[in-house]
């Protein structure tokens, strides 16, 4: 027996697929490898600062100037002083140092705000065992295999292994709102052969070791086992650990006095510190756009350096090439050299580069943080029931929400309050509705109902199983008010309406006592011993449990989707029930089919051990246990079925046929039944009265999926062209499986003909796949997911948005998401007025930064052709530096937070609006032409206007009297006003941030101008 060699003769076997902790550090006296290994997991330091003091400076520039711009203008920087430039170098470095320099600055105050941040958590006391008793030590000394003691209410500092607690069971509590959101209580248990050992005394004579898996992220699993070893000799107990005895760092203990438990994961490596590592980063449409229009301009300054350095050189060819009072001589091309071919290109590159807009990354990027703050504080946004609102986990998607064309949905939650009612039942072929909180049997033949006193043996029966088979914690109810002698808590909203209902029916769940589960039925109180809980998850699609009755009996107690739980029957009114199903799912409720299956003492044996031994296994538990389960669940007797009311949302019809209307296709995907699912589309108004309904469902084969599509395909083609009837397509989780093998084009073309599709019977992945598929296609679609759940936190990473709804399945859509709001009816206002917004805003800005660098720097290029291309600047070296840093670029900036092209009320009511700005049209190469060529137009008035102005007879035909930088300078000052003013025209909201902006860069232009001539001239 390998896995005890460490209490044995002999060294201790390691395997490096999982970890060994030693519970106070106690090692085999002969095993230095061990220790070895377990001084080296990680501390219990915890750092999410970047920085330090000694590599602030060389990191921050490293990672500025990865982006493209910033080594641009560096290499500018650069050329300037290794040339004779035609301008100082300060022209360049000094924008590039401000740009640089405000982002190190910002940057360097997150992470000093972080640095903050980590002294105080690292420095938090922690309690520990050291030589028997319980002493503080900073929390960042903790270590693992250390023991640590938590008191009520306190922060968890690492992630632990319970081994007591005040309550001689062992059982714990804990809530996570800092790890993903969730306020209900959660019950942690210590193995029974530690939650004796209650003060650090006995604690400390502990001998025991943990194996588990290495550090992972997912905070609802954990697969190890420990073993623990009498202190007076004996053989070693072996016990298998899961996610019930883990206490995570972060998570915070409630009602309990104390628990002490043995680190295993510290710092870095706590599944906390893993979660807070950033995901991949998504870039929006106006992002790529813009990065597309700096390539062309690059292109646009290549070509006119070339272009120039050509002439020049073909210019002093010629007999007039040179002024006569230059000395002439023999002309020799070169390619290097003070004056050679390089040198020349690089001279006009240099004049020239002004074209790329310095300060436009650093503007967009602080206008994008801005505007995020404002989607945050927005109250039209604040739920005041729940008091929850809006949030943005992420700033640089605004402008994407603007071209949305594609919205996929959960139901459960996201379009309904999931908030569950219990509403109908059936029970051994019988049904039964609820009536003032009463359960009456419905006759089948004229509907009257009757009391259900005649059939309570199965009624109780079926209600005893839904008081057992579920995983909801239950205390003491200490409101006066509630009709409840006990406060249940669940992850699953249904399970609670389930256990309630059962409770108005006479079979109340009264908690648990250590490994027992307490009911009473009808004023008796029973206890059943919970040997089992094989517990739900979205591939099975349901849970059993196995107890032992007060009579003894090993009973195995399933409740699931009806397609997880009928076909594993063996008795029992089957079809009935079926039919009572699916009755319920046309009514749009939800339905759960509820199993029992008493087990032999030998059966019980068998499966007990197979359930232990995939327990006990560290490498592919989940995996192991999952074909475990499929083993074991089956051979029920059918008890019934239940079915759940999950009201709608407020505002869910309305908020869907506003995104219709703004040309949005929305998908609703479900793990519903299909039947649930088309009733709840049909009520909320996702399929609509008069839509040809077309279904591919319950098909076994990629032939069968490929036949029913194609004649779907059929159907739209053979369609009049005066026939204006619109298509929805239902497909379940089945046939989607073979249609994405098989035919995925041929479905992805059906689905863009139709208005409405519905995916029911859909696991997590399939959800994924399905956004895939369709941000894949052809035509490119900006696609958004939104859901509430776990199961929906793959579709929310795939969209190109990913939006979190803050319900009551937890918090992890929300930590996954981009954006989070409380409901569904905010979706409507997030694209129609903040992501018309954002995006006019942002195209608006790009454009501009383009168009107000053109109009600087083209009569630079003009000037170039009465210099003799001599590579003359036009301008003073003040103005170029100047202009994009202080006189144009507050305005824009401005304009980016506060513009509002329409009123916020009128977007919301005329949602046709929205197509107005979708398909990146205000983006587009028309517009981009349009900003450009307005800008070429501007150039040449501004030169050649002044250029005429200048030939008047106070001045001189030579330009002479008062010089080029005159000139120069007259240009400039048109060139600030009228790049002023043409953002002025295009504003839509004057706000008196606006105004000052505005007016102020140009008198700020004025006075500085006077004052640096002054100081000049």
């Amino acid at each position: 027996m390998p896995f005890f060699k460490g209490f044995l003769p002999g060294r201790v076997q390691h395997d490096d697929e999982w970890r060994t902790v030693f519970v106070l550090n106690k090692y085999p006296s002969n095993d230095t490898e061990v220790e070895v290994k377990q001084k080296r997991y990680a501390n219990n330091v915890i750092v999410t600062s970047k920085y330090t003091i000694l590599n602030f400076v060389p990191k921050n520039l490293f990672e500025q100037f990865r982006r493209i711009a910033n080594f641009y203008f560096l290499c500018i920087g650069v050329i300037q002083l290794l040339i004779d430039s035609p301008v100082s170098p300060v022209t360049s470095i000094l924008p590039l140092v401000f740009v640089i320099t405000v982002t190190a600055m910002k940057q360097g105050y997150e992470d000093w705000l972080r640095h903050k941040a980590d002294r105080e958590v690292n420095n938090r006391p922690a309690k520990v065992i050291r030589q028997g008793q319980v002493e503080d030590i900073p929390s960042k000394n903790v270590k693992v295999g250390d023991i640590v003691q938590v008191l009520d209410d306190e922060e968890i500092p690492c992630d632990l292994v319970v081994l007591s607690c005040d309550d001689p069971d062992g059982t714990c509590y804990i809530t996570t709102a800092n790890l993903d959101g969730e306020t209900n209580l959660k019950v942690r248990n210590a193995l029974s052969d530690t939650a004796g050992m209650q003060s650090a005394e006995q604690l400390s004579h502990l001998i025991s070791h943990v194996e588990c898996e290495h550090p992972k992220e997912d905070l609802y699993s954990f697969s190890g086992r420990m073993v623990v070893t009498p202190r007076g000799g004996g053989e070693s107990v072996l016990k298998a650990l899961g996610p019930q005895n883990l206490l995570l760092r972060g998570a915070r203990l409630k009602n309990s006095t104390y628990t002490f438990g043995v680190a295993v994961y510290t710092g870095r490596e706590t599944k906390m510190a893993l979660n807070q590592q950033q995901g991949a980063h998504k870039f929006s449409t106006v992002e790529k756009t813009m990065n597309v229009f700096l390539i062309v301009f690059l292109i646009v300054l290549l070509s006119q350096g070339a272009l120039c350095a050509g002439l020049m050189f073909w210019k002093q060819g010629t007999p007039s090439g040179k002024p006569s009072y230059i000395y002439q001589e023999e002309l020799k091309i070169t390619f290097t050299g003070s004056n050679g071919v390089l040198d020349t290109f690089l001279v006009f590159l240099i004049l020239y580069n002004y074209v790329i807009p310095i300060s436009l990354y650093v503007t967009v990027e602080l206008q994008k943080f801005i505007g995020a703050l404002f989607f945050a504080w927005d109250l039209k946004m604040y739920l005041e029931e729940t008091d929850e609102r809006a949030i943005a986990n992420t700033s640089d998607l605004n402008e994407e929400l603007g071209q949305i064309e594609y919205v996929f949905t959960d139901k459960t939650g996201t379009l309904t309050e999931n908030d569950m009612q219990f509403r109908e039942c059936s029970i051994n072929g019988y049904q039964y509705v609820e009536l003032n909180s009463q359960l009456f049997v419905a006759d089948q033949t004229d509907g009257a109902c009757v009391s259900a006193q005649s059939v309570s043996s199965e009624v109780m029966q079926f209600f005893l199983a839904l008081s057992l088979c579920h995983t909801v914690q239950a205390s003491k109810e200490t409101n006066q008010d509630s009709i409840y002698d006990y406060r249940y808590q669940a992850s699953s909203p249904d399970e609670k309406a389930l256990v309630e209902a059962a409770v108005r029916f006479g079979v109340t769940y009264r908690g648990k006592i250590g490994d027992d589960i307490e009911v009473k039925v009808d004023d008796v109180i029973e206890r059943y011993t919970l040997l089992h809980v094989l517990e739900f998850d979205s591939t099975r699609k349901r849970m059993s449990v196995i107890v032992k009755s007060p009579r003894g009996e090993h009973v195995m107690l399933v409740k699931g989707a009806d397609t997880a739980v009928l076909d594993r029957l063996v008795s029992g009114p089957k079809d009935i029930t079926l039919d009572h199903v699916n009755e319920y799912a046309e009514k749009g409720l939800r339905t759960l089919a509820v199993g029992r299956r008493v087990l032999s003492g030998e059966e019980y044996v068998v499966i007990n051990a197979k359930i232990n031994k995939a327990k006990q296994a560290i490498l592919d538990r989940e995996e192991q246990l999952a074909r475990v389960y499929d083993e074991v669940e089956r051979d029920f007797h059918i008890l019934g079925a239940t079915a759940v009311e999950d009201r709608l949302q407020d505002g869910v019809p309305q908020t869907i046929e506003a995104l219709r209307e703004a040309g949005i296709k929305v998908w609703v995907l479900t793990g519903d039944k299909q039947e649930t699912a088309v009733n709840i589309s049909h009520s909320c108004g996702h399929f609509k009265a008069g839509m040809e309904m077309m279904f591919v469902t319950k098909k076994q084969s990629e032939r069968e999926c490929q036949e029913e599509l194609v004649s779907c395909r059929d159907k739209i083609q053979r369609r009049p062209p005066t026939d204006s009837r619109q298509y929805a397509l239902v497909i379940d989780g089945v046939s989607l499986s073979h249609v994405l093998r098989g035919c995925s084009e041929l479905f992805e073309g059906i689905c863009q003909k139709c208005v409405a599709v519905l995916c029911c019977r859909m696991s997590p992945l399939q959800k994924a796949q399905i956004v895939q598929l369709v941000k894949s296609s052809c035509e490119k679609p900006v696609t958004l997911a939104i859901g509430d759940g776990a199961n929906d936190c793959g579709m929310i990473q795939e969209a190109h948005v990913g939006i979190g709804i803050m319900g009551k399945e937890g918090r992890q859509a929300v930590r996954t998401s981009d954006y989070a709001v409380a409901r569904f009816k905010f979706l409507r206002r997030i694209l129609l007025v903040h992501g018309h917004w954002y995006y006019v805003r942002a195209a608006v800005m790009v454009q501009y930064f383009f168009y107000k660098n053109v109009c600087f720097i083209t009569p630079q290029f003009f000037y170039a052709f009465f210099t003799s291309f001599s590579g003359q600047p036009l301008y003073l070296a003040f103005f170029l530096t100047a202009y994009n840093i202080f006189f144009t670029s507050l305005p824009i900036f401005v304009y980016g937070i506060f513009e509002q092209n329409v009123n916020g009320d009128a977007l919301q009511s005329q949602p046709h609006l929205y197509r107005d700005i979708s398909k990146n049209y205000r983006l587009s190469w028309t517009e981009f032409f349009f900003w450009v060529m307005s800008g070429y137009w501007h150039a040449l008035v501004f030169f050649f206007g002044s250029y005429f102005f200048f030939q008047g007879d106070a001045i001189g035909p030579a330009m002479l009297q008062y010089g080029n930088w005159s000139f120069g300078t007259f240009v400039f000052t048109v060139c600030v006003i009228v790049s002023n003013l043409k953002l002025a025209l295009v504003t839509h909201y004057w706000t008196w941030m606006t105004h000052v902006s505005t007016w102020g860069s140009i008198i700020l232009f004025f006075v500085s101008t006077i004052t640096y001539n002054s100081e000049t001239w």
